[in-house]
């Protein structure tokens, strides 16, 4: 009888240390680790783009993708138009948006410590490079950008399941995804708003992730500019959608850029309003 009650007490000790042991465990997931840095050599490419690389693109035609907005407040900063980006890590959808991103705006200014990633092997596309902004600066004196990774690449090891949460999105951010993604906690990804003039969500970027997945960030970047590469096309076509709208909430500033065939061309296909 004794030997049975202490055969009891022990279950019930390894019991509460297994509870314990999940309590301590449960959402302390050790912190994802920061992206490895974009190569430089993919970063020059995109910055060596000519202005003829874009209007060729444009000339090729626009894949169905954003949406322009109608009666909005402008989304400004400062007294610049602001580009609202929330992607995540494991979507190849947002991997496949970066690029459009990062095109469109190193034609106004300057990033600084681009992360280089890649999407999960669990989603379809699987390993569709991109760029991660966790850690990267933008300067522009004509556009604004605030761009942020809401969850991680690897699925969590520990409860909760799914894929880790990296940040928490602020007000402003937050009060967008509501506005124009719809109610709910689980925002569909990516999200661009230019300046609550164009509008890209979801699958809706006019790039296909299938064009890009399994290549390097190099890989991609030598595609932009080459007609024979579908996706590299894509890119540039759906970067002149997006600058057209940047130029539409900037004063069509700098002319270098705005006057382009291609952004006039991409800005004629969205209907947005003509420089004066």
């Amino acid at each position: 009888m004794a030997l049975v009650t202490w055969a009891f007490i022990a279950l019930v000790l390894v019991l509460i240390v297994a509870l314990v042991v999940v309590k301590l465990t449960e959402g302390n997931a050790p912190p994802p680790p920061s992206p490895a840095a974009a190569p430089a050599e993919a970063v020059a490419a995109i910055t060596g783009l000519s202005v003829q690389d874009f209007d060729a693109a444009a000339a090729a035609g626009f894949a169905p993708g954003p949406t322009i907005l109608a009666g909005q407040p402008a989304l400004t900063d400062g007294g610049r138009p602001k580009v609202v980006f929330v992607g995540a890590e494991f979507s190849p959808y947002s991997a496949a948006e970066s690029w459009v991103v990062v095109v469109a705006l190193v034609r106004f200014g300057t990033f600084s410590h681009l992360g280089a990633l890649s999407s999960a092997s669990t989603e379809v596309f699987a390993h569709t490079p991109g760029f991660a902004f966790d850690g990267a600066t933008y300067r522009s004196p004509y556009v604004s950008l605030a761009a942020v990774d809401l969850y991680g690449q690897t699925l969590s090891s520990v409860a909760p399941a799914g894929y880790p949460p990296l940040a928490t999105l602020d007000g402003t951010t937050a009060g967008l995804l509501q506005r124009y993604d719809g109610p709910g906690t689980d925002p569909t990804l990516p999200f661009v708003d230019v300046d609550n003039q164009l509008l890209a969500v979801g699958d809706a970027i006019g790039v296909s992730p299938g064009a890009l997945a399994g290549q390097s960030l190099g890989q991609v970047a030598g595609s932009l500019g080459n007609a024979a590469r579908p996706g590299g096309s894509a890119v540039l076509a759906a970067a002149d959608e997006l600058t057209a709208a940047v130029c539409a909430g900037d004063g069509w500033r700098p002319s270098a850029v705005c006057d382009s065939a291609g952004v006039r061309a991409a800005a004629a296909h969205l209907g947005l309003p003509p420089s004066g």
